[in-house]
């Protein structure tokens, strides 16, 4: 479980319901949503990622300002799931360039300053290709260079259920790998760093799988 997610594990404590504010695809704190994933769990046994249920509840959500009128949401349910959704000047079927749905597979706690530099060098997360649960993945940041590149610095904006806010500095990498001629599975390696109330860093490197979502695939209901 990710420092992200310590923050709202709780959720179904007492909370303050706040105004809602609609975001891309009708999803907002506190609605419910299905996931139509039939064509995945067809091809099921191709895949590492594990298929969530189809009904989920969002606990928390964020943005990242990209620049240029770009934005990722992101839409974290009550489990280990995520929605992300790029947009480019609004919300409108036009404006909305991907949507992914992601699950946390794994993470781990960093001590130390020489250690999280190491985590998210691009020797340890920035290969043109990687090796990974016996699977090989092809960068997708940057993939026209050669060599190990940078991780992309994302700066996300979260907030939870109980009107908490924070922020979290994200080191990403985007790996993917074809599965069939029009499917591909992906996998986001992020050193997070968040910060306690003494203003002390707090490091985690955390690996999520995730799959393209259609506008088609994800019904709000709540």
């Amino acid at each position: 479980m990710t420092n992200l997610f310590n923050r709202f594990k709780n959720i179904f404590g007492p909370s303050q319901k706040s105004n809602k504010v609609i975001g891309p695809l009708g999803l907002h704190l506190h609605a419910a949503f299905t996931l139509d994933l039939l064509e995945y769990r067809l091809c099921e046994n191709q895949m590492l990622i594990e298929l969530p249920g189809e009904e989920f509840l969002i606990a928390a959500q964020s943005t990242i300002d990209l620049g240029a009128g770009c934005d990722i949401y992101r839409y974290y349910t009550s489990g280990d799931e995520f929605i992300q959704i790029n947009t480019e000047g609004g919300f409108d079927s036009n404006s909305i360039s991907d949507i992914k749905l992601f699950v946390y597979e794994d993470s781990h706690g960093i001590t130390g300053k020489m250690a999280w530099d190491k985590a998210i060098s691009p020797a340890c997360i920035g290969a043109a290709e990687l090796k990974w649960r016996d699977k090989t993945w092809l960068r997708v940041f940057n993939a026209e260079e050669s060599g190990a590149v940078a991780p992309v610095y994302l700066l996300e904006n979260v907030s939870n259920q109980q009107q908490d806010e924070w922020q979290v500095h994200n080191f990403t990498m985007v790996y993917q790998r074809e599965l069939n001629d029009s499917q591909y599975e992906y996998l986001m390696i992020t050193g997070e760093e968040t910060f306690d109330e003494q203003n002390q860093p707090e490091w985690l490197l955390s690996y999520a799988l995730g799959i393209d979502l259609t506008f088609l695939q994800v019904n709000v209901i709540g």
